[in-house]
């Protein structure tokens, strides 16, 4: 029956293209007259095929099983506090924590006009553990004033042998839960050990292409040796203050050697891993200043964002470590690219997570 039905209907359209007869309907009961095909239009309609459905099975999309989920540290690592401007953001300008040519920045300004940005203005960044996990908390001023959220996108670099350039790059996306998930957070890799130029505390005019492996986001599937379960997100408290936190999982440092430094930041659009770190893709005067005394002032194509100083855990620091925290009496070190395949090289620091690469 759904043969015929179809020829019929193939006929009443062949008919209708060639103008040689009235449509008919295959359905409608009438008494007018039906106009009949040729044998030969027949013939050729016999021989057309039928289209027949596909019998392909459609591709089953598992769904991500969690196996480790994280809870809360219970072991304080360490704690630092950023400056912050919540006393003083009406002046429009920062008292100390800006210094372009040491990639310190402290800009919770919007562009040129200034204006205060709360949810990106970072009060205190501390790390806690338990046995599977570390966990960053970046505590901020308060929430953003027209969502009452945190609307921003924030981040943590890992740097594993202290030379000041960072292997790790882990970042976060809004909206955030107070719950964890692993679906708005990413992690990436630099491979080829070139973030922050041929210097790592001075502007350079070189072409690093930043943290440029994507190891860990599943929004786009990826994730090390089938482990969805690296990297955390969720929104909590820390003091009353709003915070998020971060978590990933301590065997990340499978060789035992849990000592490293890291740091946090903040940014008002997505954090892009190619860009880092930016006093090297921005001129100072294309950055802007957020201090009054500077010339550059006001902040220009570099707003919007704050980042921290560099924190030890799991060794004592001297104060010579690159965008370290500041020693007293102590200067820091010039430190120049690591080579590609020694013992400071990305992939011998994280071996596995390279591995996961190939």
């Amino acid at each position: 029956m759904n043969k015929k039905f179809t020829l019929l209907l193939l006929i009443a359209i062949l008919l209708q293209a060639c103008g040689e007869v009235t449509p008919i309907s295959p359905i409608a009961n009438t008494s007018e007259p039906v106009a009949v095909a040729s044998e030969s239009v027949l013939a050729t309609l016999e021989s057309l095929p039928i289209p027949q459905p596909s019998l392909e099975p459609t591709p089953e999309v598992k769904p991500i099983v969690h196996v480790m989920i994280p809870s809360t540290g219970t072991s304080d690592r360490a704690t630092a506090h950023d400056n912050e401007n919540s006393l003083f953001y009406d002046t429009k300008k920062v008292k100390t924590g800006d210094e372009f040519y040491k990639n310190r920045f402290e800009r919770p300004f919007t562009s040129v006009d200034m204006a205060y940005l709360p949810d990106l203005d970072i009060v205190n960044f501390s790390i806690t553990s338990d046995e599977k996990f570390f966990y960053i908390n970046i505590s901020m001023v308060d929430f953003d004033s027209a969502s009452q959220s945190l609307t921003g996108f924030y981040g943590v670099e890992i740097d594993r042998n202290a030379d000041g350039r960072a292997e790790v790059l882990l970042t976060t996306h809004p909206p955030y839960t107070a719950e964890f998930t692993a679906d708005n957070v990413a992690a990436y890799l630099d491979v080829n050990s070139d973030v922050g130029g041929n210097v790592i505390n001075r502007p350079d005019d070189f072409g690093s292409d930043g943290f440029e492996k994507t190891i860990f986001d599943l929004r786009q599937g990826l994730y090390p040796k089938g482990n969805p379960d690296l990297v955390w997100v969720r929104q909590t408290t820390d003091r009353t203050l709003p915070a998020i936190e971060i978590a990933f999982e301590r065997q990340m440092f499978k060789d035992g050697k849990e000592a490293f430094m890291w740091s946090v930041l903040s940014s008002h659009t997505a954090i892009d891993p190619a860009k880092l770190y930016y006093q090297d893709y921005f001129t100072a005067e294309q950055a802007g200043a957020a201090n009054t005394d500077d010339p550059n002032y006001p902040i220009k194509d570099l707003a919007a964002m704050d980042n921290t100083c560099r924190v030890p855990l799991g060794f004592q620091a001297i104060g010579t470590e690159p965008l370290g925290c500041y020693v007293k009496g102590r200067d820091i070190e010039e430190k120049a690219m690591p080579s590609l395949d020694g013992a400071d090289s990305t992939c011998a620091q994280f071996i596995e997570l390279c591995a996961s690469l190939e």
